[in-house]
Parts: structure tokens; sequence; C-alpha cells
């Protein structure tokens, strides 16, 4: 599970007028640079709302990248091999026990457990980021179509 945002972008009319016009092959393509730029731009956006942490390996896993399916679009994400844990910083967790390993080789039940660890409210990093970021990742989305619209005149 990745946890992370849409995002729709609207510029103004002659931009999206002119868009219309071009043939769907180039067009595909200039989006996806406009993406991609997107992506790149409020990356170090997230890096700064994500919490540090001990080892920063969330900082760390990080990535801008181009989505699969559904393109063109670009994708901000934080990759599950290196912050496996990110889903819970994320969206939180609810109140649970802890058992230790010789509790858990003895069958005590997870009600049962030593610890009682409180819980965790959710930290909402792709949304301060996108908050913060939201203007610079405009302009880099629109500037990579502005030249594109100018060099095919």
């Amino acid at each position: 599970m990745t946890a992370g945002g849409v995002v729709q972008i609207t510029g103004l009319r002659e931009v999206q007028a002119a868009l219309a016009q071009l043939e769907p092959a180039p067009l595909k393509k200039v989006l996806q640079k406009a993406s991609s730029a997107g992506a790149k731009a409020i990356k170090p956006y997230v890096r700064a709302e994500t919490p540090k942490g001990k080892t920063g390996r969330m900082r760390k896993s990080i990535s801008a990248t181009q989505a699969k399916r559904d393109r063109p679009a670009a994708i901000v994400k934080f990759r599950p091999k290196i912050a496996y844990y990110r889903h819970m910083v994320i969206g939180g967790t609810k109140p649970h026990r802890i058992r230790f390993p010789d509790q858990k080789e003895a069958d005590v039940p997870k009600s049962q457990g030593n610890i009682r660890h409180p819980g965790a409210k959710g930290n909402d990093v792709m949304g301060r980021a996108w908050s913060n970021g939201k203007t610079v990742t405009i302009a880099a989305v629109n500037k990579v179509i502005r030249e594109y619209l100018e060099g095919s005149r």
C-alpha cells in the first residue's frame, strides 16, 4: 500500500486550447514530461516534511517515478523495501499490546502481551508537502508545457 494523493493541475485557457489541437502521441509525451517535472519539484518538500526517525530510512526511501499505469502520470512515494513501516507513520496505528518473543513461543494471546502501546496518530506528510510546494510544482509543470508550445510554433 502506498500513500499518496491525486493532483489535478489546470492552466490558462489558451494553453489548454493549444494542447487540445496537438496530436495525441506528442501530447502524451509532453504531459508525461510535465508530470515528471512536477514530481521532481515536489520531492524535496516531501523529504522536508518526512519525520527524521532514528535512521532516516523513510527520508532516504522517497522516490519520484513515472507511473506504470494510467499514464501520463508521475508518482512520489516511499519505497516499501527501504521504509517498510511507512504505512504506520502515515496512517497511524491503533492502541495495541506487544508480546515478547518468548511469549509468542509460549502461545500467550495478543490480549495478554506485556507492553501496552498507546498507538500513534497519522502523519499527513504528503498533504503538508503539497501545501508547501504547490506553487513550485505547478510552475515546473507549466514550464515544460510552455517550452513545448513555444517550440512547436
